[in-house]
Formats: C-alpha cells, sequence, structure tokens
C-alpha cells in the first residue's frame, strides 16, 4: 500500500485554517477545543471516526477535561457525540474507546445515532502482580464499533493474521487447498490481546491514555479507504495522525493541550522520517510563521 509522501505533513493550525477542504494538507491538526473547530467540518465528509475521549476517571491531561463523572460525564459525551456523528458519510464508520464503568450507557447513547457492529474487547495484557482483594482486577478496555448504516465500508483483508506454518501445514489436506482464509491469515475476531504503552515501550509519549498504533492501525485499515478522511476528535499524542500517515489516509483531528500537539508533531515528524523515502530530496522542514498570528493559528508543516 502507498503512504503519504514525505512532503505531506501535519500542519498545525487554528480557526483559519479549513478542514477536509480539497487544498488542504492531506493531515491536519487543530489546537482548539473540538467544540468549537468541528464546526468547521463539513457534515459528510469523515469516512472514520477515532475517538479516544477522556473517561470520566479524573486522568491527568493537563488541564480539568477529565473532572467529570457521573450523569455531568454522560451529559458531555452526548454533546460531543451529537456534534461528531453528523460528519460521517454515508458508508462512514466510527470506533469509540471507553471502560467498563460507562461503556453501557455511551453504548446505548450511539445506537440511537448509529449501527452497533461489535463490542470488542481490548485486552491489556496486563501481568499478575498483586492488586485488589476485594474484586476481579480490571485489564481490559470496551471498544465500540458503529457505522452510520448496514452498508458500511469494511475491508477485512489488510487486518488478517497470517497461521503460523505450523498450522498451515496441519490444513494442508486437500478440502483446505486454495482456501483464501488460509493464505492470507484469520479474522481478528472481537477480542484483541495487544500489551499497553508500558513505560518503557519505545513507542511510549507523554501521555497518560496513549493507544499502542496496532490497534489504530487495524481500525484505519479495515474501516477507511484508501485516500479517505480519518476523523479523530480527541487527538491526544497523535497516534491516529501516525497511522494515517504510514498508510496514506487523510486525517484531521483536534487536541485542546498544547503539550500534546507537540507531541502528535514531534511522533508523525520521526513516522515521516521512519518511512521509506518516496521523494529523494525531501526533507523536513518547518513552514514560515506569520509572527502576528496567534500560536494557535500558525500553521506549522511536519512531514
Amino acid at each position: 500500500m502507498r503512504a503519504l509522501p514525505h512532503t505531506a505533513g501535519l500542519a498545525v493550525g487554528g480557526a483559519d485554517a479549513l478542514p477536509a477542504h480539497p487544498e488542504a494538507p492531506p493531515l491536519q491538526l487543530f489546537q482548539e477545543d473540538m467544540f468549537e473547530g468541528i464546526a468547521r467540518l463539513p457534515d459528510g465528509s469523515v469516512d472514520l471516526i477515532v475517538a479516544d475521549p477522556p473517561y470520566g476517571l479524573g486522568k491527568d491531561y493537563g488541564n480539568d477535561s477529565d473532572l467529570l463523572s457521573g450523569q455531568a460525564y454522560l451529559d458531555w459525551s452526548e454533546r460531543w457525540m451529537d456534534a461528531v456523528v453528523p460528519k460521517l458519510a454515508p458508508k462512514g464508520t466510527l470506533y469509540l474507546f471507553c471502560t467498563w464503568q460507562y461503556s453501557p450507557e455511551l453504548f446505548v447513547m450511539l445506537k440511537r445515532r448509529l449501527t452497533m457492529i461489535n463490542e470488542i474487547i481490548w485486552d491489556r495484557r496486563v501481568p499478575s502482580m498483586g492488586g485488589t482483594t476485594r474484586k476481579y482486577s480490571s485489564v481490559h478496555d470496551n471498544i465500540g464499533f458503529f457505522a452510520r448504516a448496514r452498508d458500511y465500508y469494511f475491508d477485512l483483508d489488510p487486518v488478517r493474521i497470517p497461521y503460523d506454518p505450523e498450522t498451515k501445514k496441519a490444513r494442508s489436506r486437500p478440502r483446505f487447498e486454495g482456501k483464501k482464509w488460509l493464505e492470507v491469515g484469520y479474522n481478528p475476531k472481537d477480542l484483541w490481546s495487544i500489551s499497553r504503552i508500558h513505560r518503557q515501550d519505545p513507542e511510549r509519549a507523554n501521555h497518560p491514555t496513549q493507544k499502542p498504533l496496532e490497534i489504530v492501525e487495524r481500525m484505519v485499515l479495515s474501516s477507511c479507504p484508501r485516500g479517505g478522511l480519518v476523523l479523530d476528535p480527541f487527538a491526544g499524542s497523535g497516534t491516529t495522525a501516525v497511522a494515517c500517515l504510514r498508510h496514506g489516509r487523510r486525517f484531521v483531528g483536534y487536541e485542546i493541550n498544547p503539550e500534546y500537539v507537540q507531541v502528535a508533531c514531534a511522533r508523525v515528524s520521526a513516522a515521516a522520517l521512519a518511512m521509506p523515502a518516496i521523494e529523494p530530496d525531501a526533507t523536513p522542514t518547518l513552514a514560515a510563521a506569520n509572527d502576528d498570528a496567534s500560536p494557535a493559528s500558525r500553521p506549522h508543516l511536519i512531514p
């Protein structure tokens, strides 16, 4: 699959930029509150939404964005859903990261707006090291997979998991010969056992709820066509932007914390440098900024 060239950078801008415009950079990150910025995004323009909002558990994101709980958190969740769901294209889909504490209510809210396709359980591979003695240790996150309509876009082949040689050998009987599933791999199913980003992980960024790139890449590859547009309303450390860069999808995201915006820029830049060069003369650039503009409205182009 052809990835975006190095010259297609992560453009960071503010209210003067137009998201999803035909002449816009392929990767756009807006340093602003999602509720303010997403109104400029045309309805029906997004192929895939990857939503990883605050969990309502008091995580420290460098601001008070995760201090809501109970009914206040649920009311806020209804607000962001009302803001993002209209942006989905007719064949568009949405993935929602959440925890068991709020997944029942959040899934019901989305089922009023979309069609639920799967509940995915992400096994975070947390090691057994003591912990609570008054209940079972929580070692998973919930992921809801929703679609705008029954005729949604989904391509299983790029995310199939290859069979190991021993399994393929055991399935070498004549009745299995020529079977596509044996050659290209099996469906990942709805239990994803992928290690969380631990403190020593080379992928680790300065973000308390960073999601593994492997998970988001699976969503992007299966649920957004090549060249399609992915929306991340809570962009955080930029994992979705990196996945889009690596796999030739366009990206628009919103992040209110300027420190996380810088983290996302650095990660996209590093990912671009690690990719095979498509443009031999392309080098990392930082576009000239207008000194009179506010920091949020200065377009920084980082390949």
